[in-house]
């Protein structure tokens, strides 16, 4: 790595841990929207007024297997042991395949109860639809907090059991099942042939029905026109949380069935573990914006790293010959030009600067100096080393010679040099 590579990375990581802090120092976690009875985050998560976290908690302290629904209405048919489903008039409504896959499950036995006031539920070729707002009858309230109309039962039995009755919101309505305004041509599978048994009104004020029955296959449907029954500051009022909790018990019965709240469609969705369920633990955290940054600076470096800022710079050209063509080429000329001379001054040299390093002398050492050292040190003749030494240099000063004298000059030079180190 190059100063300049080095340099580069230091700055990438200095911005990055600079983001960091920044992020984790002005980062200020949004305050929740201001909630009204037409605006409102009803999940069993909510400890607000208009929250189900009380009913929750109520059927849970009951008794009763309550838990919360975080998946499509898809996976309803996997579910063997959920028999009713609550759902609490989310912000997002289900679509036309979620709305057929619940359903299928309610022809097969499920129950779904519905507090709404502005959704409709399509029964095949009927709808089950909140209608005309709630008449004004018989108000009273326990904490006189809010204004709270009196629902009276109209049905005996087991749901009604220990109810007098029920407070509602002014925003209550009444509850009405009719024909579809407009079929189109694939209604028909929308509800598998299946025609909902007829309405059943259960409580209400004066004919104004606001809690309903309708039977559809072998499951049903309970539609209550207003979700204050079962919020937060309203599951208090009158015998609110009696009527929750016999509805809970009536239908699940003897089977000790499942109880869900529909959590999914107020946004709490679970994504089965992978990448998404581990983004999801970070949810309402700077973590996501970290991740974006770094995906951001990540891009950012590969553009620069892959862009080119200068002139084309050419290719190296590798050589086409190699090192022993070289020698053979060089030997062949020397021969030809009979440069003995030149061709053991090429071996001379590199042997004496390794001899120099050797005996630890300059280079500009008298010779005879030079080879008594190297003599000491290596426990051969000096005279041998002087020998070899001298008749190269005055082979290189021009004394006359033949191949075979070269021959055997380089071969003395050969075995002398294996003496010294590498």
């Amino acid at each position: 790595m190059n100063r300049q590579t080095f340099t580069n990375s230091l700055i990438v990581i200095g911005v990055m841990v600079l983001l960091f802090a920044i992020n984790l120092l002005f980062y200020v976690k949004p305050e929740p929207d201001e909630e009204s009875p037409v605006y409102a985050d009803r999940s069993t998560y909510s400890g607000r007024p208009y929250g189900t976290l009380g009913a929750y908690l109520l059927l849970q302290e009951s008794g009763l297997r309550v838990s919360r629904w975080e998946q499509d209405y898809r996976a309803l048919a996997d579910a063997q042991d959920v028999r009713v489903l609550i759902f609490v008039e989310p912000r997002d409504k289900p679509n036309r395949q979620q709305v057929r896959a619940l359903l299928q499950w309610i022809a097969k036995g499920g129950t779904f109860i519905l507090f709404e006031r502005h959704w409709s539920l399509e029964l095949g070729r009927h709808q089950l639809k909140p209608s005309l707002p709630l008449p004004v009858g018989e108000t009273g309230s326990v904490f006189g907090k809010v204004p709270v109309q009196r629902l009276v039962p109209w049905q005996p039995g087991s749901l009604f059991q220990g109810v007098t009755w029920l407070g509602c919101s002014e925003y209550a309505t009444t509850v009405s099942l009719g024909p579809m305004p407009k079929l189109s041509l694939d209604d028909d599978f929308f509800g598998d042939g299946i025609s909902p048994a007829g309405l059943v009104p259960l409580a209400g004020v004066n004919d104004a029905p606001a809690v309903v029955d309708v039977r559809y296959g072998a499951g049903c449907v309970i539609f209550v026109g207003d979700p204050f029954i079962i919020a937060n500051q309203g599951i208090a009022e009158g015998d609110n949380a009696r009527f929750v909790v016999n509805l809970a018990r009536m239908f699940t019965g003897q089977t000790g069935g499942r109880i869900v709240f529909d959590d999914y469609h107020h946004g709490y969705r679970t994504t089965n573990g992978g990448l998404l369920g581990f983004l999801g633990y970070f949810r309402g955290t700077p973590i996501p914006w970290m991740v974006w940054h770094v995906a951001a600076l990540s891009l950012l470096v590969a553009y620069t790293l892959g862009r080119r800022f200068g002139r084309p710079l050419r290719l190296p050209v590798k050589p086409r010959t190699n090192a022993l063509e070289f020698v053979a080429a060089m030997a062949r000329i020397q021969r030809v030009a009979e440069s003995r001379d030149l061709a053991i001054e090429n071996l001379y040299r590199r042997f004496h600067r390794r001899l120099c390093r050797y005996t630890g002398l300059p280079t500009t050492t008298p010779l005879g100096d030079l080879c008594a050292a190297a003599a000491e040190r290596s426990g051969r003749p000096a005279s041998e080393w002087r020998a070899v030494t001298e008749r190269c240099q005055s082979i290189i000063g021009g004394a006359p010679t033949t191949d075979a004298e070269l021959l055997r000059l380089a071969q003395r030079l050969r075995d002398l040099e294996g003496l010294l180190p590498a």
